[in-house]
């Protein structure tokens, strides 16, 4: 799979996904706001993980160096 987050990025959606993770114990939302918290949570840190972003791709966006996209090939 083509990466096009770069490390910065990958980090602070790491920190962002685990925030809304987070939020689920800490705010106490409903059903509805825990699925919703949830789902965004676990996107933002599979694409931290993956090193990829569907909503870059469609932008046409990468903030993917040449050394990451470099590890793909």
């Amino acid at each position: 799979m083509k990466k096009n987050v770069g490390p910065a990025d990958r980090y602070i959606r790491t920190l962002v996904g685990v925030s809304f993770l987070l939020q689920i114990f800490v705010v106490k939302p409903g059903a509805i706001g825990a699925i919703i918290f949830l789902a965004l949570g676990l996107s933002l840190l599979y694409s931290a993980y993956t090193g990829y972003c569907w909503i870059y791709e469609l932008l046409k966006l990468s903030t993917c160096k040449e050394s990451c996209a470099a590890e793909v090939e």
